[in-house]
């Protein structure tokens, strides 16, 4: 249940919903996907809590954040995780985003300067949708709007029917997850969820990556319409400043693995944090 201590203030006046275990160990911070929320993570907040301080967050407009027509960007989602940061006065952050949330947290890391970050984890991100490049299999490329709005526009007219939609390519997601994803998608209002989709689909988060000097985790399987498979072997390859690029592949050709594989997710997830916790050992 939520409580006041739930929320903080952003600079431009929004409440922002953010649940945390405590602690003084190294803070992982979770970013939901598009439609998805904190309660999205059930699976994996007490297994990652049982090693790190966990912390999820609603992005504006999603969950139990604040909804406002307008704003609804990557830029000012990036100022939001940073806003978080300092509101619980966090450093050494492990920042990991899943599909449109790892959008943001690759937007945030060229944004903010890598401010307090000790890594990020980008799990099946989409990190420039919209683009021409050969890496890009994410069935809106080369600028394909008029897919964007086939289908997203049912979200648009209908969000619950967009959910049914998802339940039916992830045949596999228990009952728990679906009501889950139900709701969440009900608590995203179109007129945030349109603007902000489409605003990360027109930003390049690809090129910034070669400007990274922090352990960068890419996460890719092989899907239907996200299919970050390719992109993310890319990414890996632009991490030239990077101490510790890391690659992590899931075979079950589904965007949802953090519920779906959730068990292998956590497993990368701690693999990938346990190899900054020596690389920052190792530092004199």
């Amino acid at each position: 249940m939520a409580t006041k201590e739930n929320f903080f203030r952003t600079s431009d006046g929004l409440y922002l919903y953010f649940e945390d275990t405590g602690g003084d160990r190294r803070p992982l911070i979770l970013i939901p996907g598009f439609a998805c929320s904190t309660r999205t993570f059930h699976r994996n907040i007490p297994v990652l809590a049982e090693h790190y301080r966990v912390i999820t967050m609603d992005p504006r407009g999603h969950g139990r954040s604040m909804k406002v027509a307008g704003n609804n960007r990557l830029d000012r989602m990036a100022q939001d995780i940073k806003e978080l940061i300092d509101y619980l006065d966090l450093k050494n952050v492990i920042l990991i985003g899943h599909s449109l949330g790892g959008s943001q947290v690759a937007h945030y890391a060229e944004k903010c300067g890598e401010y307090k970050l000790s890594g990020i984890i980008l799990a099946d991100a989409s990190l420039y949708a919209f683009g021409e490049a050969e890496w890009n299999q994410h069935q809106a490329n080369h600028y394909n709007i008029d897919g964007w709005l086939q289908r997203m526009g049912v979200y648009m007219n209908s969000p619950e029917t967009y959910a049914e939609n998802v339940y039916k390519n992830n045949t596999a997601m228990e009952e728990i997850d679906r009501e889950i994803f139900r709701d969440s998608t009900r608590a995203l209002p179109p007129f945030c969820g349109a603007e902000f989709h489409l605003d990360t689909y027109h930003t390049d988060n690809m090129t910034p990556l070669a400007n990274r000097t922090i352990p960068v985790g890419i996460m890719v399987t092989r899907s239907g319409y996200h299919n970050a498979w390719e992109s993310g072997h890319e990414a890996v390859k632009r991490l030239v400043h990077s101490p510790l690029p890391v690659l992590y592949e899931f075979f079950g050709g589904n965007h949802m693995f953090p519920v779906l594989e959730a068990q292998r997710f956590n497993e990368c997830i701690l693999d990938f944090a346990v190899q900054v916790d020596r690389l920052e050992g190792q530092k004199p």
